[in-house]
């Protein structure tokens, strides 16, 4: 027999924990699959530093227990702008403790509509049944790849987030494509282990170095065929 809960949360970042907290404060039965904060933990950068403030960083449950406060009350941390990606890290695996104790970090292979609930199955081949499923995986899984890197050799090409440590880059040179604030920061962090970082930005389908002034229209920029 299958487990049956009212609702499943597919995910276990920022969102699929603050959704389950608030179904679980209305006293469902309900399951978390996913690994906690994996995309915060294991596809951002050391050394990130976060935009929004402290106050306005919060995971939310339904009584306002487990805020950013109360955290810095109990943490080594302490009230700053900006924040250290650690910081939120730390906060996220101590609302996860607290406000979701169960959460289970086998990840899901697949969900079929059955009548009027839902089958997950879970790569470990085990099955469970939900009356509802909330889908909270995250932006890795949506990473964009322009085409036009597709005949590169692998490892050649990466996206950026494919990389929480800038370190493999030493002594090497890195061409930056984006010119967004994720594209920005990540030149600045790799600025602090390379010599020589390239930006280049990309803009409505047209490929441009803003370091050199190149144009390159819809094929590589200069900058990187040179690398080839």
């Amino acid at each position: 027999m299958r487990p049956v809960y009212d609702a499943v949360v597919v995910g276990a970042g920022p969102y699929g924990l603050s959704t389950a907290a608030h179904l679980l404060g209305r006293g469902l039965k309900v399951a978390v699959f996913g690994k906690t904060l994996d995309m915060w933990r294991h596809h951002m950068p050391k050394g990130m530093l976060l935009r929004s403030h402290w106050w306005a960083t919060n995971l939310s449950d339904p009584r306002k227990d487990f805020r950013f406060d109360r955290f810095f009350e109990d943490s080594k941390y302490e009230k700053c702008y900006p924040l250290p990606i650690e910081a939120f890290i730390d906060y996220g695996l101590w609302f996860q403790q607290r406000a979701v104790p169960d959460v289970d970090e086998t990840f899901v292979s697949s969900i079929e509509r059955l009548d009027d609930a839902f089958v997950i199955r879970l790569v470990d081949g085990r099955e469970v049944q939900g009356r509802a499923v909330v889908m909270a995986i995250g932006l890795h899984h949506y990473a964009y790849r322009p085409a036009e890197f597709d005949g590169l050799p692998p490892g050649f090409v990466s996206h950026s987030s494919d990389h929480g440590d800038f370190g493999r880059f030493q002594g090497r040179e890195v061409v930056v494509i984006g010119g967004g604030q994720s594209a920005i920061e990540f030149a600045a962090l790799l600025h602090e282990v390379l010599y020589d970082v390239k930006i280049v930005h990309v803009l409505a389908g047209r490929i441009s170095s803003r370091a050199r002034g190149d144009q390159a229209g819809n094929g590589l920029p200069r900058a990187l065929e040179r690398l080839l």
